[in-house]
């Protein structure tokens, strides 16, 4: 691919688009299903019973692929020397390590909010579910780090990807792992939303001020 001949801006807009169609989903879903009710009416319907094992190991191992996928492209710049290949590996080890790993965990431990599966079982779900700084994962549900960490995977691949149907595809795909953390009621819908906002923001401010400028630097 020629990255000389990408809109990247134009890709970028679109992008923001479909992470802010994102965003709307899990505002509304947080405000009118957001509470403990409805998060155990999803994660005790039949269906996700009876595959609660598949999905819980598809919420595992969904991010690990998108993993490869940047870490082969780091590679293979290096490799092949692709400048514009290892400034996007580059970046997005970068993203994921200031807002999967750093931001999101330094929130997790911070705020101490209760995951459902945790309220369920404790006091018949009438306790605290915000309880301050915490090391117990329990209590590390906001935000969301499988969100935050797929939402930064996916809007990097959606840069990359030639085709509107393809970031359309990949984004149905995050709002899908937004709904298994739900289902498998390790997250509140709010936590979701804290997930998908730290990862999006992360994201596109690396797009914006570390990746096209270097691109633009190489056209020249």
């Amino acid at each position: 691919m020629c990255w000389r001949n990408v809109d990247f801006h134009a890709r970028l807009k679109f992008t923001l688009r479909l992470w802010f169609a994102y965003f709307l989903f899990a505002l509304a879903w947080t405000y009118f299903y957001g509470d403990l009710a409805h998060v155990q009416a999803i994660s005790q319907h039949p269906w996700v019973l009876q595959h609660r094992e598949s999905l819980k190991w598809l919420s595992d191992n969904i991010m690990y692929p998108l993993y490869a996928i940047f870490v082969g492209m780091l590679i293979w710049g290096y490799y092949r020397q692709q400048t514009a290949l290892r400034i996007i590996g580059w970046g997005y080890l970068l993203a994921q390590l200031i807002g999967s790993v750093l931001i999101v965990r330094i929130l997790k431990m911070t705020l101490g909010h209760a995951r459902p599966d945790q309220i369920a079982h404790l006091a018949n779900g009438t306790l605290d579910a915000w309880v301050g700084p915490s090391i117990a994962s329990s209590y590390h549900g906001f935000p969301s780090g499988h969100t935050s960490d797929y939402l930064i995977s996916c809007i990097f691949l959606a840069m990359c990807l030639p085709k509107t149907w393809m970031r359309v595809l990949v984004f149905t795909l995050a709002i899908f792992n937004g709904i298994l953390r739900v289902a498998l009621a390790k997250h509140f819908p709010l936590d979701v939303l804290g997930g998908l906002i730290i990862g999006g923001l992360v994201a596109f401010a690396f797009w914006q001020y570390w990746i096209i400028p270097r691109f633009k630097a190489l056209s020249q």
